[in-house]
């Protein structure tokens, strides 16, 4: 007459704390993880002396420089995926857009930001 219950009890007690953990572990093996080779590095963007130096960029992507009001001041396409280029930019807010990174640079007379 007790029996009933009990075996009710662990049966409710393994479904919900052993079963759910067997299935959760098994989603998180069948989840794709990326390789090591498929992972890329962000692109990186320094700017000094109106010279902007890129590290990681892909290539074939463009670089875009808007001024802070959104006008689009120049649109540069990447060849290497390491590379400077000179921008020779007048002193103002920029922000630089590439492959979904966003940065934001200020270029004062002789130094920048």
């Amino acid at each position: 007459m007790y029996m009933k219950p009990i075996i009710f009890t662990l049966i409710f007690f393994f479904y919900c704390c052993g079963g759910g953990t067997v299935i959760f572990a098994q989603e998180k093996q069948n989840r794709r993880q990326p390789a090591a080779a498929e992972r890329v590095a962000a692109p990186e963007m320094m700017l000094i002396n109106n010279k902007l130096t890129l590290k990681n960029a892909p290539v074939g992507q463009w670089l875009e420089i808007f001024t802070i009001l959104g006008n689009k001041v120049r649109k540069i396409e990447i060849r290497t995926p390491n590379g400077e280029y000179d921008l020779n930019l007048p002193q103002a807010i920029y922000i630089f857009k590439l492959d979904g990174v966003v940065k934001k640079f200020v270029v004062r007379e002789g130094r920048q930001s």
